[in-house]
């Protein structure tokens, strides 16, 4: 975006999965510097032709991709639409991000979403979905939507179930076994850290290539 100043970039935190934007002097080769950095995910910025004005959304797992304004300098940022107000009505999700151990050594992360009136005292059926990586997608909204193949995370954390997302790390020549590695670890670890998790109900699920993990599985 070029406007007051001479460049703005977007930001992700590979750590945390947090996103923002910076602003760089391409020209000076100057420190880049920080001007907006949360724990959302940011669509990119549309400056008005005239004004010194930002047009963006900005979304997490609970909070609809609505409209957001601002000058350049991201102060005092503005909600400008309320596309989604029945969500209100309904038991949502949230997501938290989630490390572990693999079989094979590996750190790795994943998602697990709650239902919104999630109790740690009760125990909830669990749902495992896995399609390569996603734990990037921390803070994407998902809509409860028809779908071919894949679980619709809101709508089943709606239902009363826990949904978690494993990332997948692949060894050449043993894509099957790189899964069960990823998969059956991060599954383990959960079961074995959190007693709200009912270990006799895990189900798995898998589309396309992820189809092909759950048979091998």
């Amino acid at each position: 975006i070029n406007g007051e100043y001479e460049n703005i970039v977007s930001s992700f935190d590979e750590r945390t999965k947090a996103s923002g934007f910076f602003t760089v002097d391409f020209k000076n080769y100057k420190e880049p510097k920080i001007l907006l950095a949360e724990d959302m995910y940011f669509g990119t910025p549309t400056k008005a032709k005239n004004e010194d004005k930002l047009i963006f959304t900005k979304e997490n797992c609970t909070e609809y991709p609505d409209l957001w304004v601002s000058d350049q300098k991201f102060d005092h940022p503005r909600k400008i639409s309320d596309a989604n107000p029945q969500q209100k009505l309904y038991n949502w999700a949230f997501a938290s991000l989630v490390k572990w151990t693999s079989f094979s050594g590996e750190t790795l992360e994943g998602i697990l979403y709650l239902p919104e009136n999630f109790d740690p005292h009760k125990k909830y059926p669990m749902i495992v979905y896995f399609y390569e990586r996603n734990s990037d997608n921390l803070f994407r909204h998902s809509t409860p939507s028809p779908s071919r193949s894949i679980i619709n995370r809101p709508f089943y954390a709606s239902n009363g179930y826990i949904i978690f997302v494993p990332d997948i790390t692949y060894k050449t020549g043993y894509p099957g076994q790189s899964a069960f590695n990823a998969i059956v670890s991060g599954t383990n670890y959960l079961i074995n850290n959190f007693q709200f998790i009912d270990k006799t109900k895990i189900g798995l699920q898998g589309q396309s290539w992820g189809g092909y993990q759950t048979a091998y599985l």
